[in-house]
């Protein structure tokens, strides 16, 4: 077997051999081999690699979407045409459904660059997304009741908090920026106005506010959100506005209730209709009154347009326009309203009642014992009894008496009623069908529902798995049946049958995964809902230890009189001690004093024991020491001191004799020394703790009744002795801070350095930071203060920069703090800036955690294509660490026992090898071409000339990368030939005047003059080239791409123009130009150059992130407004203008 017949498969382009399939698909379960590797091997073993099935209906596509190859998936789709929504056999399945099903993220996110369809359902009914959601993180005890409120809709009263219409369901700002603490429990949406209740008790409402409908005093409108203030009522009969808690809301168009934790009652808005419960009936309330209503254990509110109501397990009681829906008798001709709270008879008194909703027209009541009522046209019906497991109802529409009012004549719609049992299914009466049936979905796979309501047109609810959805009822398709038939079924049997259900169409409401509750207003055009907020169920960020005390430990014990810091020099009875005046200024309130005074460099103390003075700047320095630790001795010094022996003189007279033993004791308790030396010196907080303690036999101890020893937290504070300030930082923005070398020196080893006198810079004041002024505080504060609080303030921006200067200067604590703060911060919309920024700095904890925020809302990520943008390393790291979280070890496809050996796997690579990441550049190009005519090969003509032509000059890297093209028929022998050609070039004996072949790139200036033969053809003649008429409509019927043009215009422009030729293997002497060489530029011109480099450098450096982020978006605007993606006949490039080049970033630090 040749070389060439062994890197051909042994099959056509319309292969459908199992065989193959079976053999492709197994290699591609492989681990040791690599995709492009793999890439070859497809093309020696079938002309259909992309295409046939193995004995399960598997493609090539599939296996590699489930492996994980992404390599391989991106060649199979753009240089194969791999059929991407191609489903498997077993379960229906294509590749991207795979994908998320084995946990590849990053293959997912490929396949949907490539143009796969998220919307495909597989043997399931499910999307590739749901089977995300399937697998997603489940929160331990998750109970919440509250969380971020989404809405969307035209907006057209301003009743969504946002001056703008939304499409799909966006955050309300103002819970985002100015109450992130607070989590929305309910949303209720009217005609006109909103109401929003928090967990807290906290009520917001926005809309028009006409007639007081808002509650906050006025009655114009309200774009956002405000909260309401409620009364109370004091003894003095004084009225204050405290804070109350609101447990539950209703509101309807005109008005609204509010039911407070005491039980209390308040209503506000217009009272056209007397529906604020109050005599005498007010025109309108513009803030919340107390309504006086004597409740009887719990009571909840509802509210209808005409009508309100208040219900507690004694009994329902309601007000308003009598109009047939309140549940009580006709009225008389002066009984049009009622004013207060009146209880509805027909509901009897030992029917405890459970829930009740209202709407326009109705109110319906569901008891303990099981029944539903509705009270409408004033009637009670029963439509349901012994419905035990019911956990919520609702209701819509309803007929009113409108000879009470001529408003009331088209307000009456079909009365629809909802209810959800406790195992999540849904009923629904309708006022034609006059019965209670169970609904089955049109989505094809169980929902299991948690919330449920109702609008004049559509059916809005929640699921277990946090989807929402909405739909529209399909009217029944009645089937005539017998009354034999008929009466054979039980009630049981009709409420589970299919002909006796009702078919709802839903449609899943996009970008919503968390939901806890859904609302809309009447008319089905606004929309609100409450999802819990994101999944952030990470470790807490680990903090490394405070480092301090050892770092001002070190800089005392290496102080040094020479050393260019210390600035001061104490003398102990002999003793010499170097120290930094700042440091003991701050701590001591004498040497304060004493410094300001005078700054004197060197001080004497006679009299004082060296050994306890050193202890006294162990404690100034650390806030610790030996003396002030329980427990035995173990410094020597310390240990002499206690063991010497007390000398008095025997015959001195008995007062002297114990005056002197008293003082000689003292001697030899140290921690009595170091008690006077705290006094001396006015060190407070250290002479309480020694009054608390005691030496007996070389052990320090706690006096009887004394406190414990405490543990001294040392900090300083940059602004105090200014007069003491010795170094100036020159900041990015031309400020200065200035602060203290002894500080800066202890606490890094940057600045040790820079300071250290082996490098003349004990001398230097100045330095230069490249950062700005709050990024330089912010270090200065950590270095003074040890402490983290003052970074809660700081927005992400300016945490980055702190974490860039951190990272820099190694300041490992400062840069944990900020990660722990930035991992709280985390949201959906900043998490992969964050994991980039985190990358790129290496803060592996922010990492880290990122990734975990990832995993657990991965369906978020995944639906609003944030991860597009995702370098492909820390996608695959990603989808790693996916993996791992989600246990999907039980998923990955082994390494099958019939699978070809590795060795030949690479052996088809060295045959015929395949660059993927070359294939990925051309068929980017590829698309934006248009597909080129198929020309006729029946025909031996210059038009087959042309046609082959045009093969060569499509940029393939061998004939093994790209065996299916637009081509005629007889491909086949035109790669065998073109096959043969390469293998007699690479065999000839290499002569003086031959080169190798470029690559595919430049062989545009020889492939037209050579004409490969066609095999099975008559020779041509050389009176086939001389008629180029004919060939000239083909070549134009080809329309060139901008490149193209550009490429032709350069060529022809150029005077000097090469003569083709004839064999396009011999060297050819490039043409002289006869423009001359550029003159070299003078030393002017060099550093203007130079300048303007640094000068669009600092540009760089001091533009927002902000300001970046509004050109993206712009720029991605302007690509989805001139369907970039989608020309075919042109390319359109959008780009940030380019300001030139920029200087190379480096740091020289400033000496003086």
């Amino acid at each position: 077997m040749n070389k060439q017949s062994a890197i051909l498969p042994d099959c056509t382009n319309r292969c459908q051999s199992t065989q193959h399939g079976d053999i492709v698909t197994a290699a591609i379960s492989k681990r040791s081999v690599s995709d492009s590797n793999l890439a070859s091997f497809l093309n020696t073993t079938c002309c259909c690699c992309e295409s046939v099935k193995d004995q399960d209906g598997r493609t090539a596509l599939h296996v590699a979407a489930s492996c994980g190859r992404t390599a391989l998936v991106r060649w199979l789709v753009l240089n194969r045409h791999a059929n991407i929504n191609a489903p498997d056999k077993e379960s229906g399945y294509t590749a991207l459904h795979r994908s998320a099903f084995y946990g590849k993220i990053d293959t997912v996110v490929e396949l949907i660059k490539l143009g796969a369809n998220v919307a495909v359902l597989d043997g399931n009914s499910l999307t590739y997304l749901e089977h995300a959601m399937l697998d997603r993180f489940r929160p331990p005890n998750n109970d919440s009741k509250g969380g971020e409120l989404f809405s969307w809709g035209p907006n057209s009263n301003n009743s969504l908090g946002s001056q703008h219409s939304r499409t799909v369901p966006e955050t309300m700002d103002i819970f985002h920026k100015e109450y992130p603490d607070e989590n929305v429990r309910l949303i209720l949406i009217q005609e006109f106005h909103s109401v929003i209740l928090t967990t807290s008790g906290l009520v917001f409402t926005c809309g028009h506010g006409q007639g007081g409908r808002l509650g906050l005093g006025v009655q114009h409108t309200e774009f956002l959100p405000k909260p309401i203030k409620f009364p109370t009522v004091t003894k003095n009969v004084q009225t204050t506005f405290d804070k109350i808690e609101i447990v539950n809301v209703s509101i309807a168009r005109d008005h609204s209730l509010f039911l407070s934790s005491c039980g209390e009652i308040f209503a506000c808005g217009l009272n056209k209709h007397m529906v604020l419960g109050m005599v005498p009936p007010p025109a309108e309330l513009l803030t919340p009154k107390l309504v006086k209503y004597s409740p009887n254990g719990n009571v909840s509110l509802a509210t209808g347009n005409y009508h309100s109501i208040v219900w507690g397990a004694s009994g329902i009681f309601t007000w308003g326009l009598n109009a047939g829906q309140l549940g009580h008798p006709a009225p008389g001709p002066s009984e049009k309203y009622i004013l207060t709270a009146k209880r509805v008879k027909y509901i009897a008194k030992e029917n405890s009642i459970r829930l009740v909703c209202a709407s326009t027209g109705a109110t319906v009541v569901y008891t303990v014992k099981g029944d539903v009522y509705i009270l409408h046209e004033y009637q009670c019906r029963k439509i349901a009894s012994r419905q035990l497991n019911l956990v919520e109802i609702a209701v819509v529409g309803g007929n009113l008496n409108h000879s009470l009012d001529p408003e009331l004549s088209n307000k009456n719609r079909e009365l629809r009623v909802a209810a959800l049992t406790s195992t999540g299914n849904l009923l629904l009466w309708q006022e034609s069908d006059a019965a209670l049936r169970k609904c089955i979905f049109s989505i094809g796979r169980k929902l299991t529902i948690t919330q449920v309501v109702l609008n004049m047109s559509k059916v809005l609810f929640v699921t277990r798995d946090g989807e929402a959805f909405q739909g529209e009822a399909r009217p029944r398709k009645k089937k005539p049946t017998g009354p034999k038939e008929k009466g054979n079924k039980s009630d049981f049997h009709k409420f589970f049958d299919r002909d006796e259900s009702l078919t709802v169409k839903v449609e899943k409401i996009a970008r919503v995964h968390r939901a806890l509750s859904i609302q809309s207003d009447p008319k089905g055009q606004n929309f609100g809902i409450v999802q819990d907020r994101p999944y952030s169920f990470f470790p807490k960020s680990e903090i490394s230890a405070s480092t301090m005390p050892d770092n001002l430990l070190d800089f005392l014990l290496q102080a040094d009189v020479d050393d260019g810091i210390a600035d001061v020099e104490i003398n102990i009875s002999g003793r010499l001690f170097p120290a930094h005046r700042y440091i003991l200024a701050s701590r001591s309130p004498y040497f304060s004093n004493l410094f300001a005074q005078a700054g004197n460099q060197s001080l004497e103390y006679p009299g004082y024991n060296p050994v306890i003075f050193e202890e006294f700047l162990r404690y100034v320095y650390t806030g610790t020491t030996e003396l002030i630790r329980i427990g035995e001795l173990k410094n020597p010094a310390l240990i002499q001191l206690c063991s010497r022996p007390v000398i008095v003189d025997e015959n001195a007279p008995a007062f002297q004799y114990y005056s002197d033993l008293k003082v000689n004791r003292k001697l030899n308790n140290p921690v009595r020394m170091l008690h006077e030396m705290a006094k001396r010196f006015e060190v407070m907080e250290l002479q309480k703790i020694l009054s608390n303690l005691e030496v007996i036999r070389q052990e320090v101890t706690v006096k009887k009744g004394g406190r414990d020893p405490w543990k001294t937290q040392i900090h300083f504070n940059r602004f105090e002795c200014p007069e003491l300030w010795d170094v100036e930082i020159h900041c990015k923005d031309d400020r200065v801070l200035k602060g203290h070398k002894c500080i800066l020196v202890a606490r890094l080893d940057y600045f040790n350095n820079m300071f250290s006198t082996r490098w003349s810079g004990a001398e230097t004041s100045k330095i230069s930071i490249h950062f700005a002024k709050g990024v330089v505080e912010s270090l200065l504060a950590f270095l003074y203060t040890d402490s983290l609080d003052s970074l809660d303030e700081k927005d992400i921006d300016q945490l980055f920069k702190i974490i860039v200067l951190a990272d820099q200067f190694f300041v490992k604590r400062l840069k944990d703090q900020c990660e722990a703060i930035l991992s709280n911060l985390l949201t959906v919309k900043n998490a992969v800036e964050l994991l980039t920024f985190a990358d790129s700095y290496n803060a592996c904890s922010l990492k880290e955690n990122c990734f975990q925020f990832v995993q657990q809302n991965v369906t978020s990520f995944l639906e609003m294509r944030l991860l597009d943008d995702l370098e492909p390393q820390l996608l695959a790291e990603l989808s790693q660490f996916y993996q791992q979280q989600r246990r999907l070890d039980c998923r990955i496809i082994t390494p099958y026992s019939t699978a070809v050996c590795d060795e030949e796997v690479i052996l088809a690579s060295a045959l015929c090898a395949v660059d993927l990441a070359d294939i990925q550049e051309r068929s980017a190009i590829k698309e934006k071409r248009k597909p080129k005519k198929r020309i006729p090969s029946h025909k031996v003509s210059a038009s087959g000339k042309v046609g082959l032509e045009h093969e060569l000059l499509t940029p393939t890297v061998s004939v093994c990368d790209e065996p299916k093209l637009d081509s005629p028929p007889v491909v086949n022998s035109r790669v065998l030939s073109i096959v043969l050609a390469n293998e007699l070039v690479k065999t000839e004996a290499a002569e003086e005047n031959f080169t190798v072949l470029r690559k595919h790139r430049d062989s545009d200036s020889w492939s037209a003059s050579f004409d490969f033969p066609l095999l099975n053809s008559p020779p041509k003649s050389n009176a086939a080239y001389s008629r180029p008429q004919k060939t000239e409509p083909r070549v134009k019927t080809s329309k060139l791409s901008q490149k193209q043009r550009k490429r032709l215009s350069s060529e022809s422009s150029s005077p000097p123009v090469a003569e083709a030729p004839k064999n396009p293997w011999k060297v050819i002497e490039s043409p002289v130009s006869p423009v001359g060489s550029p003159q070299n530029d003078d030393i002017g011109s060099i550093i203007s150059n130079e300048r303007k480099q640094k000068e669009n450098l600092e540009k760089i450096r001091s533009k927002r992130l902000v300001f970046t982020q509004m050109e993206d978006k712009a720029i991605e605007e302007l690509r989805r407004f001139y369907s970039v993606d989608d020309m075919d006949d042109e390319i359109i490039v959008i780009n940030r203008v380019s300001m030139g080049a920029v200087a190379l970033p480096t740091w020289v630090p400033k000496t003086k």
